[in-house]
């Protein structure tokens, strides 16, 4: 029986941070989904999505971390040119280019919403939703800036580190190897790797902080499996750092003078340059792990005192004594039931009080109904709602439109639903937004996306036809082809060009 009640523990208790540890790896298993074969007629099957995010990954990780500057989408651009023709021996067009890496990077970044799923909290009862992203946004200096999230680079960091040891001192190993053998040039990457590492531990940091500021309970729980994954090594690596620093002196000592190695002096001294830079870094993580130390005992020690009730739970503590496996506490509970005072008297005067006492009349008590439980919805949420909405309205007009006609422009379709629903159905930015992810693909086959949707827009067009409940959109086909030097006025506002919409799929009107 206590060992089944320990199995039991050791599945419910754990399972939540099982799940937490899982997360950092489902984006990729999810991209590696990815399928080029189906994208632009498969012209581009030769491409793997799994190696083409951690290329990505180890870019970003040069510029946020060895670089410290965020990257733009012009030079992710430029980073890609080089994949395609280095390793896949891809000879691209400018335009081809340029449609290709934004196809990819509107994958990576999942459209820009987190990759989100589902698990059952087995403790509670519950689902619950994680949500992660790999690449992240900022505007700087009125120029938009990709950077990778702590949880991207802690995934980078674990396909090729151990988990459960410290990675600063795993590549401080390294490193006395490297400098032990006369490989000063790959000493100098391997203290890159260890300043990545403490830029994603003060990353981690803020994290923890910031998750304290909304959630301090939460909070503790992330802060005490931050000091155990990544801050007890701090005495060992500093000692490891003051080791290798002493191998590098050493080794200058014995190169000066010697006119015929000026190539491995300049190499030490880089790779000393580095290390001292490398140290300072990581005595300032130190000082902001003490400071967020003193911090958090500041919010838990406030919060403590704010969660103080007038009235005591009994079956929460019960509940609390089941998970410390300790029943010693319930004394505490029983203690005051043993010296209750049962003698009682009553002083006969109160009874001319009851006797003329005006009666009061009752009180009932508020009603409570079945209760409902409260959903929080995020704010992308709500932008993904709407614009399934009114994707799913426009892709449905379109269909019925093109069911109606051979071919037909898009200015024409346009004249047709501003005449059905007023000139407020071309003011929605949405509706520009679709226009431009549909003309991503020359054709489409309704019956075909049905089956396997590719692209973005084909994600929200089965999601419209299945919404719409029937099969008559099934046998629809339609190509897309741009009209040279034709335009749309757009209100006065704006113009975008006409495009031509041919029919290829249904054999009749409606």
């Amino acid at each position: 029986m206590a060992d089944d009640y320990i199995l039991a523990r050791e599945i419910i208790h754990d399972h939540s941070a099982r799940m937490m540890n899982i997360k950092k790896y489902y984006p990729y298993f999810k991209l590696t989904e990815t399928d080029f074969s189906a994208y632009q007629g498969g012209k581009y099957g030769m491409l793997d999505m799994g190696y083409i995010l951690m290329a990505v990954l180890r870019f970003f990780i040069e510029e946020n971390s060895f670089k410290e500057k965020d990257v733009t989408y012009n030079e992710y651009g430029l980073f890609m040119k080089d994949i395609y023709s280095r390793d896949f021996e891809l000879t691209l067009s400018e335009d081809e280019e340029k449609e290709l890496s934004l196809y990819i990077f509107d994958k990576i970044r999942n459209d820009g919403k987190p990759f989100t799923y589902q698990y059952f909290e087995p403790s509670e009862k519950v689902k619950r939703t994680i949500r992660m992203r790999i690449i992240d946004s900022r505007i700087k200096d009125d120029t938009i800036c990709y950077y990778l999230t702590s949880d991207a680079i802690e995934f980078y960091l674990d396909t090729k580190e151990i988990k459960d040891e410290s990675t600063i001192s795993i590549a401080q190993v390294l490193l006395s190897k490297m400098i032990e053998n006369k490989n000063f040039k790959g000493g100098t990457e391997v203290i890159k790797r260890i300043n990545s590492e403490v830029n994603r531990l003060k990353m981690k940091k803020n994290d923890v902080l910031a998750l304290m500021s909304e959630d301090v309970f939460e909070g503790a729980k992330a802060y005490e499996e931050f000091v155990n994954t990544g801050i007890k090594w701090f005495d060992e690596e500093q000692k490891s750092f003051e080791k290798n620093m002493e191998l590098v002196k050493e080794a200058l000592s014995r190169t000066e003078g010697d006119t015929e190695n000026t190539a491995a002096l300049q190499d030490i001294f880089e790779l000393e340059t580095e290390l001292k830079k490398a140290i300072v870094k990581h005595s300032e993580l130190l000082n902001a792990c003490v400071e967020l130390q003193r911090m958090a005992d500041e919010m838990i020690s406030d919060a403590k005192f704010s969660r103080l009730r007038r009235s005591f739970d009994f079956s929460d503590a019960l509940k609390t004594a089941m998970e410390e496996d300790n029943a010693a506490g319930l004394g505490l509970l029983i203690a005051p039931l043993l010296t209750l005072n049962i003698k009682k008297t009553f002083d006969f005067t109160y009874i001319d009080r009851l006797l003329t006492l005006p009666a009061i009349k009752e009180e009932k008590g508020e009603e409570i109904g079945n209760s409902v439980e409260e959903k929080y919805v995020y704010d992308d949420e709500l932008e993904e709602q709407r614009i399934d909405e009114n994707f799913g309205f426009y892709i449905i007009n379109l269909l019925k439109y093109i069911q109606q006609r051979e071919t037909f422009k898009l200015s024409e379709f346009n004249d047709d639903i501003r005449e059905k629903y007023g000139d407020e159905v071309l003011k929605n930015s949405d509706f520009y937004t679709l226009l431009v992810h549909m003309c991503g693909k020359k054709e489409y086959i309704v019956k075909e996306v049905l089956k396997k949707p590719d692209t973005f827009f084909e994600e929200y067009m089965v999601k419209a036809v299945r919404r719409a409940d029937t099969d008559e959109y099934d046998d629809i086909g339609f190509r897309l082809e741009k009209i040279e030097g034709e335009e749309i006025s757009l209100f006065d506002i704006a113009h975008i060009s006409d495009v031509m919409i041919e029919r290829t799929g249904c054999t009749y009107d409606r």
